[in-house]
């Protein structure tokens, strides 16, 4: 299978660093994560607000966002499909991937703090449009999820997975 039958696969299991469509854009799933006893997606709020619609379209299945927390630009989907749970870790200071259906590049953590963590991004071939939610990895575990880029500074901001998880956790 190569990377673009990955992109919207109607036989594989939906995974982090999948592609989605919502309206006439998308993104990337940053985690799949036990939710209110079964499992949910998780991406970008911004994403949805950007398209105009809380619905998407990911592998198999069409589903609407259900739940978005009031602190913290994240989206949680249900998955009705067949799925695998990402392994979650903390983040640490040195060198991290981020990688999603369509592409993977080196980066490094330079800081973090309990729910946000930055990275330093190699000039000349930065994440576009399209690739929020992409997971940062290390280790081969999801260490975050990538909200934006600085283009000026080759810095970008994601998510902590200690922040998804705490929200994944939430009874409200």
């Amino acid at each position: 299978m190569t990377d673009g039958d990955r992109l919207f696969s109607k036989t594989d299991m939906i995974r982090s660093g999948d592609l989605f469509l919502s309206g006439r854009t998308g993104g990337v799933v940053g985690a799949v994560v036990p939710w209110r006893g079964a499992f949910a997606g998780v991406a970008p709020a911004h994403i949805f607000h950007y398209a105009g619609t809380d619905g998407l379209r990911i592998g198999n299945q069409s589903c609407r966002v259900a739940f978005v927390p009031g602190d913290a630009d994240l989206a949680f989907f249900p998955i009705l499909a067949a799925c695998k749970p990402t392994d979650l870790a903390k983040p640490r200071l040195g060198e991290a991937i981020l990688e999603n259906a369509a592409r993977r590049k080196v980066c490094r953590i330079s800081d973090i703090s309990w729910s946000i963590t930055y990275v330093v991004l190699p000039p000349g071939d930065l994440p576009g449009p399209g690739d929020s939610g992409t997971p940062l990895l290390q280790e081969g575990k999801m260490v975050g999820m990538l909200l934006s880029i600085n283009m000026h500074t080759c810095k970008g901001v994601a998510i902590s997975s200690e922040m998804i998880k705490s929200v994944a956790e939430r009874t409200d």
